[in-house]
């Protein structure tokens, strides 16, 4: 009787097969309205990516508003891997994708080509969040409330909450029964399934105490599955979530491939922005306000080309200054060491591409969203620890580790790490089962800068990270590549018969056998950017020297032009930013609408919210995870 049904199911699977794979579903689908660019908007935004596509949306809702979004990249419905949370890697390096550059590391990126790092920065309608790894990760508490304390009133943790709560469409149904979590925003946001390499440290994490928690809850310390921004296997960006849905709305003009190049001034007013599209170049006037929200990278290149930055490095490239302000002071970036890689003879650990190709892979995928095409890049599941010596005052993480169901999640092009290097340690593994621990610094000491190279806007920017070079940014990364490898004696790994290679990085081995000194070595040879910079165009009190931006998100000096995007963060969270920058559009619209969309939630929860209630408060840790790190030490 079933029987007869099989063809069926399998024509209707491999109909749907294309349809997700090919990108059938926005085939007919006309992104981008053309039609002629006005002399003038109300409101201009440049940049269409994680933050410029939420703000876009949301402005877009009043309808007596006027807006022009400038994008310099395209649309992401002409590359189907966007969707398909698996293939994040293969979109990263396209058109879609920026490439950034640094400039050689004295500390850092020893092993890399001209010692260069290279950023992997979004390009097009919803930006970053089409080439990231999906994790939904917000940050502690402690990180906003230390905005509010250091000038940036309004942007406490109390303040920014109701506004995760309003974007979230969180699907894990106990979170949402908390008061951190909101049910039927616009980004949805769901757990990474019950996968065997999270079964795997789930147990390993038991034995050292390290607890099971919501780490966009009250607690970071502990370990919890992967929040990835997926819907039914599809990866959900700010464009689908936010962007997609105002395209036909004729107060929005959305023009793409079309590049900034720098802003006009009226006296001290923005009063319009030069662009260029194709060969040609004109100038668009805004009535009321232009909002820059181009990353980190972008806004600060537009702001120093346009005249607003640091006096002197102005003048050396013969540009008018419009305002001295310190735009491209402050750059933060968080850091990834080198991956604890642990083998097992067994199968059924890994996620590759490679399987995912299978045909019932496929099938599941496509019938189902689920499979191994669902996962965010083998990114299945995070964990937050307390340092050994870490001071009592600081209550939120300084360490974290990203466990990835794959013992070769990274490779060498990418990272522009030399082959030689990355083979001496990655090449040739024992088995193709297991899976990777990455030790994440989530607050480093160090600080960097972006600098233009010459006044022309075609030349790319100079982007200094200064990655490591505060010695307390290794000793940390030290500690958690100790803290990894000693997972190895855990019982759960000698269950599964986990291996570790234990090769030693040639430049590297005159220090001995993972001593101290060989992994900091390592470090500096070997090391990751995470992608997350912020702090170029810092937010403070409007009478603080070192920000560029004021807590409404205005230029300091400047009418008409606020910033809208990572690069206003003042420092680096515990999170990664992805769900903060939507936060900060949304936040940043109800600025500009002068409405509080999230006052429903606010009344809602005003006992818990606006108070410093018991149940909003980081609840103080028992010893079983006061310290992780020395509990392991038994093993």
């Amino acid at each position: 009787m079933v029987a007869r049904y099989i063809p069926v199911l399998l024509v209707l699977g491999a109909a749907l097969t294309a349809y997700r794979l090919l990108g059938l579903d926005d085939y007919f689908e006309e992104l981008i309205h053309q039609r002629d660019l006005q002399d003038s908007y109300e409101y201009i935004i440049i940049g269409g990516g994680t933050s410029g596509a939420v703000l876009a949306s949301r402005l877009a809702e009043d309808s007596d508003r006027d807006i022009l979004l400038v994008e310099a990249g395209g649309d992401p419905t002409h590359n189907p891997n966007i969707d398909i949370p698996l293939m994040a890697d293969s979109v990263r390096g396209t058109d879609y994708d920026w490439q950034y550059r640094t400039v050689p590391q004295k500390h850092a990126f020893l092993s890399n080509v001209n010692q260069e790092g290279i950023w992997h920065l979004g390009k097009g309608l919803g930006g970053t969040s089409n080439i990231n790894y999906m994790q939904y990760l917000r940050g502690s508490r402690y990180d906003y409330d230390s905005w509010a304390s250091n000038g940036a009133q309004g942007w406490g943790y109390k303040d920014v909450l109701p506004y995760f709560i309003k974007g979230e469409d969180q699907r894990n149904g106990e979170f949402v029964r908390t008061v951190f979590h909101g049910f039927g925003g616009r980004l949805s946001v769901m757990d990474v399934g019950p996968t065997t390499a999270n079964q795997i440290m789930g147990y390993c994490f038991k034995e050292i105490s390290l607890k099971k928690r919501d780490l966009n809850g009250k607690n970071q310390f502990g370990w919890g599955p992967t929040q990835a921004t997926i819907r039914n296997g599809i990866r959900w960006g700010t464009y689908r979530a936010y962007l997609k849905r105002s395209l036909d709305l004729p107060n929005l003009h959305i023009i793409t491939h079309t590049t900034a190049l720098k802003l006009v001034f009226e006296g001290k007013r923005a009063a319009g922005v030069v662009i260029q599209h194709g060969d040609k170049q004109q100038v668009v006037k805004a009535s009321k306000e232009i909002i820059l929200a181009a990353g980190t990278v972008g806004t600060t290149k537009l702001l120093l080309l346009s005249g607003v930055g640091p006096k002197n490095h102005l003048q050396s490239h013969k540009i008018p200054v419009v305002a001295d302000l310190p735009v491209g002071e402050n750059l933060q970036d968080q850091v990834l060491a080198d991956g604890v890689e642990f083998f097992t003879p067994y199968p059924g650990v890994t996620i590759s591409t490679a399987k995912a190709d299978s045909l019932f892979s496929l099938w599941t995928y496509s019938v189902f969203g689920t499979g191994m095409k669902a996962s965010p890049r083998f990114r299945e599941s995070t964990a937050y620890i307390r340092l050994r010596h870490q001071p009592p005052q600081v209550k939120y993480p300084l360490l974290g580790l990203h466990i990835a169901a794959n013992p070769q999640a990274l490779d060498a092009g990418p990272l522009n790490v030399k082959e030689e290097s990355w083979a001496a340690i990655h090449g040739e593994p024992p088995s193709r089962e297991g899976l990777t621990i990455f030790p994440v610094l989530l607050h480093p000491r160090s600080r960097g800068s972006i600098r233009l190279s010459s006044s022309n806007p075609e030349d790319p920017p100079l982007i200094h990270p200064n990655y490591l070079a505060e010695e307390i940014d290794v000793k940390i990364l030290a500690e958690g590549y100790h803290f990894a490898r000693k997972l190895i004696h855990a019982k759960t790994m000698k269950d599964w018969e986990m291996e570790l290679t234990n090769r030693l990085l040639p430049e590297c081995a005159k220090f001995g056998n993972y001593t101290q000194a060989y992994i900091e070595c390592h470090i500096r040879h070997i090391t990751i950017p995470a992608g997350a910079p912020v702090g170029t165009c810092k937010m403070g009190a409007p009478n603080d020297p070192k920000a560029v931006v004021d807590p409404q998100l205005r230029v300091r000096g400047i009418n008409g032009l606020r910033v809208v995007d990572a690069s206003i963060i003042p420092a680096a969270t515990t999170g990664d930013t992805y769900a903060t920058q939507v936060m900060i559009a949304e936040k940043a619209a109800d600025m500009i609408r002068e409405k509080d969309t999230v006052k429903a939630i606010k009344d809602y929860f005003k006992h818990l919210i606006e108070s410093r209630h018991k149940k909003i408060m980081d609840d103080e840790e028992g010893a079983e995870d006061q310290r992780p790190t020395d509990s392991h030490k038994k093993h």
